[in-house]
């Protein structure tokens, strides 16, 4: 009884393997038409050799114009590069020397801008950073890298833009009205020691150079005079007193 049982359990597990086999034949078999030919599956096997054929020398071809280009690429890279290095040592530098200027022009155009949102009583203020930024552009025009078209074009805008903000910083002129000497003891002398004029008595000589047309004589001032009061920084030149004869009667 037992032998049977499992004689019957075979036999099924066989059948439904042949029909599960045969299910995959008729799907296959469902691609071609029944009466498909010898001739015609070499035929098809032959055709589809082929597609492979060209499909594989088209990937080799697409492979070897990869790996051409790439060489190609790296090729080109390193001959740039020996360009490069070839610019840097006509210009007297090397890589390294290259990026620190960049780096060094870059951080100057940061310090001009941060300097040209300043006020001109602000950046009076802060003379020793608008001096240190001369110096910065002067040593950046002086290195052979500024020869560099990139380098040369920037250094050139920064140059520029910094000598209109300096000139920005000197205010305008001003003018003085003189008073009487009773009341006001207005004469060269007392007009430049003024705190908002020049706030040295000294510097009477620029006052009176730069109304030359109506102060013949510096010793005769009169009320009522409308004087320029130049608002630049007195230099040694401006306390000149070349011209100046003063004789006591």
């Amino acid at each position: 009884m037992k032998k049977t049982s499992i004689l019957l359990t075979a036999l099924m597990v066989l059948s439904l393997a042949g029909i599960s086999s045969a299910q995959e034949r008729n799907k296959y078999n469902s691609n071609y038409p029944e009466d498909f030919t010898k001739e015609q599956a070499d035929s098809t096997i032959a055709y589809r050799n082929s597609e492979i054929n060209s499909l594989r020398d088209q990937l080799r071809t697409t492979t070897d114009a990869g790996s051409k280009g790439s060489a190609d690429l790296q090729q080109r890279m390193a001959d740039n590069d020996k360009c490069k290095n070839e610019l840097y040592a006509l210009c007297g530098s090397d890589r390294n020397g290259y990026n620190a200027y960049r780096e060094r022009l870059a951080k100057d155009e940061q310090e001009l801008n941060s300097l040209r949102s300043l006020s001109p009583d602000q950046l009076n203020q802060n003379k020793t950073r608008v001096q240190a930024l001369e110096n910065e552009i002067r040593t950046l025009r002086g290195d052979k890298l500024v020869l560099i078209p990139d380098h040369h074009s920037r250094v050139m805008a920064i140059s520029n833009t910094y000598m209109q903000m300096k000139h920005g910083m000197v205010p305008p002129n001003m003018v003085y009205t003189v008073g009487t000497w009773r009341k006001d003891r207005d004469c060269l002398w007392n007009i430049a020691k003024k705190p908002d004029i020049y706030n040295d008595p000294f510097a009477w000589p620029k006052i009176w150079h730069a109304n030359s047309d109506q102060i013949k004589n510096p010793d005769l001032i009169y009320p009522g005079q409308q004087l320029t009061i130049l608002k630049t920084a007195v230099t040694v030149e401006d306390k000149d007193m070349t011209g100046y004869r003063h004789r006591k009667h």
